[in-house]
């Protein structure tokens, strides 16, 4: 496995889009339960925080690959 998480997530929804699962929603749902697996990790006094920064996180990376919004990328890649 890569020492980078990102590309190692990257790697595994592309096998299961090449494996046939071409349901970007199932996916994306997957990935979101495992999200919220990490959330509850944390504190419980921690949770609101870091729920709150994953939902910035993702709508800012988003941004920042479409090319809608210009700024310093927090995108590795």
């Amino acid at each position: 496995m890569s020492d980078c998480l990102h590309c190692a997530i990257n790697d595994l929804e592309g096998e299961h889009v090449e494996g046939g699962t071409n349901d970007l929603g199932e996916i994306a749902s997957k990935i979101a339960e495992s999200l919220a697996d990490l959330v509850l990790l944390a504190p419980e006094e921690d949770r609101a925080n870091l729920l709150a920064h994953v939902v910035s996180s993702v709508g800012q990376i988003v941004l920042e690959k479409s090319g809608a919004f210009e700024g310093t990328s927090s995108a590795t890649h």
